[in-house]
């Protein structure tokens, strides 16, 4: 009689099997496999269920991860959004400070506009009847009429007589036009003219007298040209003086610049500035070199200021066509944008002021705000946006800049969307393969361990190999700097030649030993996967030169000649400079040392297709075909004598091979036995990949 099974997995094959097989059938062929069955049975509760259970765990940790690294991000994206707002924020409330505080002082706002904010370009006051006060007027001046324009002939005439220096024939000429004239305007200028001919024909007083007519009867009065006929007389005034009492002449031009300076200047009109600037040309000799200076920078700053009040006029007429001009309570600040300026709007008590922004500038500071509330490291960035971009879909967090830039946002995105997307696809991936490796494990566990084993014992031997190599090349440098180094110190070499040779002995070995640890370094991080290159645009042409500069003292006490070839006009190439100049530091390493007898080194660099070469050519002992396909192999060393001759750590074209795949290249040679080797690394012109950390 077949007992009946106890355990549960065996009852559940047993009712499996007895559908086909019956009842007894079933048992017997559940009791043969009893063995197998308590195996399956001790398997499954000690490694399957432990490997599914830690599979489900590892998924759930990993959805963890991948929430905790979005929430990190997001409060990453709170913060730098917060940080730029905040720090727009204080550009404006301290350029709403300076304005005020300037305002309580009873300075006026249209000078020094730097000192409130470096966007600021231009200043309108307007009295409480809406009418502009300044620092800038509105007038226009009416077109030459008919007789005017028979005056204007006759000044033609007598300006090209005094041009010919005929005086006297200009002076009579400016009287009969000042007999001839209709109107204010057309006196005025024949006055004006007149006066300078007889100056010119030294009839000082009657010059005086003619200058003080127009300063008593036109001085308000407006040429065709903008300028003012009062302005044009004190600067001739003051330049007559200035020619016979400097101290007085000086102090006249002087006082005419700084009453300039503070009038209200007519807008679209440049009269007031030139006659400013003429003035101080003509007092610049004898002027006291900061007073000069601080007057030229507010000349300068006042015309800067004319300029753009001209420009943006219009838009700041369009403020109150549109009803933005509302009335506000003393000391606030109200912000409307157009096409070409922002506007502070704010109040006294009597009167309104209108300051314009550029936006050009003002976008300027935002983006600089932006970048400076990241860090380079960061996995986000700041960028402005204002109500004509795209915000797109990439967005983390997004903050608006009103009231200062209505429209305007400080908006945050991932730094680089393709890593951050490519780390999260790797979390994915990373929890199918926890659940796939599981499974797997299960199977192939003691194939694995005896792979893994059999790895470890290689790698020990291959360690061990390393260590012996490296031991043997370190003694040598070593052997030959103490030799040396005693030999100096103990006074055995008494020449100079010879103490010269031992010291370049001695450099060239601690330089062999510096590049061989730096390349057993790298090797070291490699081999563990954490070496990283900076990959971005730059000059490939200025990399090779300081790696050759760098080799250069070496390649001189070897007694071998570098010959340098570069381009004119090579593209920028991306490519880690460092790692690059170490590539080519091991190239020329090895040419030298394999080609030293030949005396000469060859570097060159030129644009192939879509491809910059840069080669380094020698003329030594070659490689035979049979081991070219070999060298790039780590710790492999040429079987030729020749070569086995030289000390070497068969790391450097390894590291070489590593880098250039690093840039998306690639390195190839070329060598013939006896005639030399060109090793020739070829980087693509285009960028490697979406991005620039590898």
């Amino acid at each position: 009689m077949v007992p009946e099974p106890r355990d549960s997995l065996s009852i559940l094959i047993r009712r499996l099997r007895d559908a086909v097989r019956g009842d007894v059938r079933a048992r017997e062929e559940v009791y043969d496999l009893r063995g197998v069955i308590r195996f399956v049975g001790i398997f499954s509760m000690t490694v399957l269920a432990p490997g599914l259970l830690l599979a489900w765990y590892g998924i759930q940790g990993i959805r963890a991860e991948q929430r905790a690294g979005a929430a990190e991000v997001a409060r990453e994206a709170d913060v730098a959004a917060e940080s730029a707002v905040s720090e727009v924020g204080t550009y404006f409330q301290n350029f709403e400070d300076a304005t005020l505080n300037r305002l309580k002082s009873g300075e006026s706002l249209g000078v020094r506009l730097p000192e409130l904010a470096d966007s600021l370009r231009v200043v309108f006051r307007f009295d409480a009847d809406g009418n502009l006060a300044g620092p800038f007027a509105r007038e226009e001046i009416p077109p030459l009429e008919d007789q005017e324009m028979l005056l204007f002939t006759r000044q033609q005439e007598a300006f090209a007589l005094f041009q010919r220096k005929e005086y006297q024939r200009s002076a009579n000429t400016y009287a009969q036009a000042m007999r001839e004239a209709h109107g204010d305007r057309a006196l005025a200028a024949a006055l004006v003219g007149r006066a300078g001919a007889l100056l010119a024909l030294g009839d000082i007083a009657g010059a005086d007298s003619s200058y003080r007519e127009v300063l008593q009867r036109y001085g308000d009065l407006r040429d065709i040209y903008g300028f003012r006929y009062g302005d044009l007389a004190r600067l001739k005034m003051g330049e007559s003086l200035l020619a016979r009492n400097p101290v007085a002449g000086q102090s006249d031009l002087q006082g005419l610049v700084e009453e300039l300076i503070g009038a209200t200047w007519v807008i679209g009109r440049g009269g007031e500035a030139a006659v400013a600037r003429r003035a101080l040309d003509l007092t610049a000799p004898l002027a006291d070199a900061e007073w000069l200076g601080r007057t030229r920078i507010r000349l300068a700053e006042r015309s800067a200021a004319l300029y753009h009040a001209e420009r943006l006029l219009p838009d700041m007429d369009s403020l109150g066509a549109k009803g933005r001009l509302l009335k506000l309570s003393s000391g606030q600040f109200s912000y409307t944008r157009t096409d070409q300026a922002l506007w502070a709007i704010t109040w006294t008590d009597n009167d309104q002021y209108i300051l314009g922004m550029d936006l050009r500038t003002l976008r300027a500071r935002l983006l600089l705000i932006a970048s400076r509330s990241t860090g380079t490291d960061a996995d986000v960035k700041v960028e402005v946006a204002d109500s004509n971009g795209m915000i797109g879909t990439d967005v983390l967090t997004r903050r608006s800049l009103s009231p200062w830039l209505p429209g305007w946002s400080m908006v945050v995105r991932p730094r680089y969307p393709a890593a951050l997307a490519l780390r999260q696809e790797e979390q994915v991936d990373r929890g199918r393969g926890i659940i796939m490796l599981s499974v797997l494990m299960i199977g192939i566990g003691a194939l694995v361990s005896a792979r893994l084993l059999q790895r470890e014992l290689d790698a020990a031997a291959e360690k061990a190999d390393f260590a012996a190599m490296v031991s043997h090349e370190l003694r040598s440098p070593l052997t030959q700097i103490r030799v040396k180094a005693e030999a100096l110190f103990l006074g055995v070499v008494t020449s100079e030649e010879g103490r010269s040779r031992d010291y370049g002995i001695i450099m060239r070995e601690c330089e062999r030993l510096s590049r061989m640890i730096d390349n057993i370094l790298d090797f070291s991080a490699i081999r563990r996967g954490v070496k990283k290159y900076w990959i971005r645009p730059g000059d490939l042409a200025l990399t090779v030169i300081r790696a050759v500069e760098s080799s250069q003292v070496g390649m001189e006490m070897a007694g071998v000649e570098v010959e340098l070839e570069l381009p004119e006009d090579l593209p920028a190439v991306h490519h880690d400079p460092e790692a690059v100049a170490q590539a080519l530091t091991n190239l020329l390493s090895n040419a030298a040392k394999y080609g030293q007898d030949a005396g000469w080194i060859g570097v060159r660099v030129w644009l192939v297709d879509q491809e910059v070469w840069v080669e380094v050519a020698d003329r030594g002992i070659g490689i035979a075909p049979e081991e070219q396909k070999l060298i790039f192999s780590q710790y492999y060393r040429s079987n030729d004598p020749q070569a086995r001759r030289r000390k070497g750590t068969g790391l450097g074209l390894t590291i070489v091979d590593y880098i250039m795949k690093a840039h998306n290249g690639r390195v190839s040679l070329r060598s013939i036995l006896g005639s030399g080797t060109t090793f020739i690394l070829h980087f693509p012109v285009r960028p490697p990949d979406a991005t620039v950390e590898r």
